[in-house]
């Protein structure tokens, strides 16, 4: 008759073994803690936009008034530099400010370039305080030389054109200081009918 086997190795790698399967068998349940990102107040877009708004600032230097109204939403609002954002003279509709330029252009002979421009496609995530608008813009900086017979005047010129999913543009808003324009034009943009 044979006797157990007492051998303390075989004993051993049993133990480690049964340890091993064991182990293996566990799940070990950790509680994932998923933190919420912030969204950021600005972000990148496309390059596209910035391209839009080019062709359409080219466009109205040489008052291609219908081409750059394609760019356009219909009921487009055109901001002035002037008073706060409640007092601001504004053109409101694509007719109405293809018709203001179209007068401008005729009852002035004024030309209009646009050179040195600076244009940064962004992503509004949230609202400021101030106009309250959200989604896919341009901010654009140029030098705009308006001239008049032989007479010009220029000014550093900053827009903000802020576009709807078709990649309209529903908003510019100005930002420049108009004294150079109005001593030149003898007019206030904005002001005139």
């Amino acid at each position: 008759m044979k006797t157990p086997n007492n051998n303390p190795i075989l004993r051993t790698g049993l133990i480690i073994c049964a340890l091993l399967i064991i182990s293996c068998a566990e799940t070990k349940k950790e509680e994932t803690v998923v933190e919420e990102q912030e969204i950021p107040l600005l972000e990148a877009a496309s390059q596209e936009y910035a391209n839009i708004v080019q062709k359409t600032l080219e466009l109205m230097s040489t008052f291609e008034h219908d081409a750059y109204g394609e760019h356009m939403a219909d009921d487009i609002i055109w901001y002035w530099p002037d008073g706060d954002s409640n007092t601001r003279h504004t053109i409101k509709g694509k007719n109405e400010l293809i018709s203001w330029w179209k007068n401008w252009q005729e009852t002035t002979g004024g030309k209009m370039t646009f050179t040195n421009t600076t244009l940064l496609p962004i992503k509004v995530n949230k609202p400021s305080n101030y106009y309250k608008l959200v989604g896919t813009g341009v901010l654009s900086y140029a030098d705009l030389t308006i001239s008049l017979q032989d007479k010009s005047t220029s000014v550093r010129q900053h827009i903000v054109f802020m576009f709807n999913d078709d990649k309209k543009i529903t908003h510019a808003l100005l930002y420049y200081d108009r004294t150079g324009i109005i001593e030149l034009t003898n007019v206030v943009l904005g002001e005139t009918e």
